[in-house]
């Protein structure tokens, strides 16, 4: 984490946090009082945990006071929340939850300006992930409703789902872990995709689109990169001479895969051909969880509509899901509207916030909204000072 150095930022950061908080609205889950919680400062996400609040007002009233920069809370209901250590707490069932990271992934914009730092398109890489995780495995293959699922951003860098459904407050930890494999592809064979791929002279029968589960998904996801055009076959790990064959024969294939038949053009060694293909659509489609997070019963996450304390953005609850294809972060989840700040800058990117780009900056002094002066401070990109 960034050390804060700038004592005159620092004390700006947290008057802002305190004031934030004095003022919040629905910051406590539900059944708050069978919630552990963890609290921060500017150089520990966690620095101490195993409190609890009996209501609203008091988790409001504390945060307020100590002008708290990081706050998460279990995904589990415990009979006694603050008892230490964790077998006296009466654990009494836990939500399911996935923490999506950009950081996670292997982006292009990356190569540009590594991991440390979030552009728009990494923003716009992590929804779309999340938005995968709700409607191609959650809802379908899992049978949650809509209504079950909840998500918020993170405050900096990805999404939370959390999941509360009667069924899966029980699962241990082995069974949540099950659901994470599933998710990752983990244990799916090409044997068990392509039954016959080692007999001699036999057509390669393949699964098709409207399978269930992962046969269907990767027949789908093949069939929408070959409708895409020739490089997102090669994001597939396709070479280019082959994934021009393939499009330029699209109908031909289309018709065989929707069949069963993945066979209908000639293709070299096709098995490992395959093998390899599917091999990197799982991981494209599957990587992009933190699976301890969705194993560990106890596991404290971010408080939704809590500040992160190393953007001064909101971890936004969103009113539903299919709010996330609208949902814009670095504009969706300002906490700090109102004021500016004079702030001298280092930063080699630019940073776009409400809909308007700042910097990059290169020692500038300027005047920008407090949001921003804020958001660079705690990325250790800038000194602030006189806010007004």
């Amino acid at each position: 984490m960034q050390q804060l150095q700038d004592a005159g930022g620092l004390g700006i950061a947290k008057k802002l946090i305190s004031s934030y908080y004095a003022g919040a609205k629905d910051i406590a889950p539900d059944k708050v009082e069978q919630r552990e919680f963890g609290v921060g400062n500017f150089q520990t996400k966690i620095a101490f945990r195993h409190m609890r609040f009996i209501a609203e007002k008091d988790l409001r009233a504390y945060l307020s006071n100590n002008a708290i920069p990081y706050v998460s809370c279990s995904a589990a209901y415990y009979k006694y929340p603050d008892a230490r250590p964790m077998e006296r707490k009466g654990w009494e069932g836990s939500e399911l939850v996935f923490d999506l990271d950009v950081t996670d992934m292997d982006l292009k914009c990356q190569l540009r300006h590594g991991k440390s730092w979030i552009c728009s398109e990494c923003l716009d890489a992590v929804k779309a992930e999340t938005i995968k995780l709700i409607e191609k495995f959650l809802v379908p293959d899992f049978g949650f409703a809509e209504k079950d699922i909840s998500v918020n951003f993170s405050g900096n860098r990805g999404y939370h789902v959390h999941v509360k459904n009667e069924g899966i407050l029980k699962l241990d930890g082995n069974a949540r872990k099950q659901i994470t494999d599933y998710i990752a592809g983990i244990g799916i064979t090409f044997e068990e995709l392509f039954p016959n791929a080692g007999e001699r002279g036999a057509a390669l029968r393949g699964p098709r689109p409207d399978a269930k589960g992962w046969k269907g998904k990767l027949a789908r996801n093949f069939i929408s990169s070959l409708n895409s055009g020739i490089d997102s076959l090669t994001e597939l790990g396709i070479d280019r001479k082959d994934a021009a064959n393939l499009y330029r024969k699209r109908s031909l294939v289309l018709m065989g895969i929707n069949s069963g038949n993945w066979d209908m053009i000639y293709i070299k060694n096709k098995a490992d051909f395959w093998k390899r293909t599917i091999e990197v659509q799982s991981i494209r489609q599957s990587d992009r969880i933190d699976r301890n997070v969705t194993n560990d019963p106890s596991h404290l996450i971010r408080l939704p509509n809590s500040i992160h304390g190393e953007t001064g953005l909101l971890a936004r609850k969103l009113v539903s899901t299919s709010a996330l294809y609208r949902f814009d972060p670095m504009t969706d989840a300002i906490a700090f509207g109102k004021g500016e700040v004079e702030m001298t800058a280092n930063s080699r990117y630019e940073v776009r916030m409400n809909g308007q780009a700042y910097g990059p900056y290169d020692g500038n002094t300027v005047k920008v909204p407090v949001y921003v002066g804020i958001y660079l401070y705690l990325k250790g990109a800038a000194e602030i000072r006189n806010l007004n």
